[in-house]
């Protein structure tokens, strides 16, 4: 009976799943990819209010921390994988969206998200002013001044409400990571 059972949900499951497939999924493009054209039907990234002059992009869309993450979310589309863990900080969720090359950490504030902290994962999404996996600390230096918190493998660089922090090894960076900063975040 069993048998039975299953042999006839089964294909019924797999016709489901192959039927929700949906398509082709957008191809990512690095934050400094060539903006949309007047004739373009693309719509325009939301710009939210960004507290720092630190703000990384993705698919041309800016991610400032402590920023509202819904209508960022409705622009980017599908993430990757998505995983959501209790906060320990906050009452809610602490949601982690994963594209190809960055991942959007949020934490809740009542019914919202808001960014916690943006990471850079590969050598194929860079930051705004061109650093990205790989770069050296001359290269960063060069990006962002001579103003950061040297601890000896990492730059800090801090201003308003982000941290920038640039991990390296053997010469080149391997970790670029954006971080909010506010009264609940530290």
């Amino acid at each position: 009976m069993k048998r039975a059972l299953i042999s006839v949900l089964l294909p019924a499951l797999l016709f489901t799943l192959t039927a929700c497939g949906g398509g082709e999924k957008p191809v990512p493009q690095s934050p400094d990819a060539a903006a949309p054209t007047e004739n373009s039907d693309a719509p325009a990234a939301p710009a939210p209010e960004a507290g720092s002059k630190y703000v990384p992009t993705y698919r041309d869309c800016p991610l400032p921390m402590n920023a509202e993450f819904a209508p960022l979310l409705d622009f980017l589309g599908e993430p990757d994988s998505y995983f959501e863990a209790a906060s320990c900080a906050f009452d809610g969720l602490d949601k982690t969206y994963t594209y190809a090359g960055v991942e959007i950490i949020t934490y809740p504030d009542g019914e919202r998200d808001y960014i916690s902290s943006v990471r850079i994962l590969d050598g194929g999404v860079s930051t705004p002013e061109g650093i990205t996996i790989g770069s050296t600390p001359e290269d960063v230096a060069a990006a962002y001044g001579e103003d950061f918190e040297d601890l000896g493998t990492q730059y800090v660089y801090e201003d308003g409400d982000a941290r920038l922090s640039i991990l390296f090894e053997d010469g080149a960076a391997i970790s670029v990571e954006y971080t909010a900063l506010n009264d609940l975040l530290g």
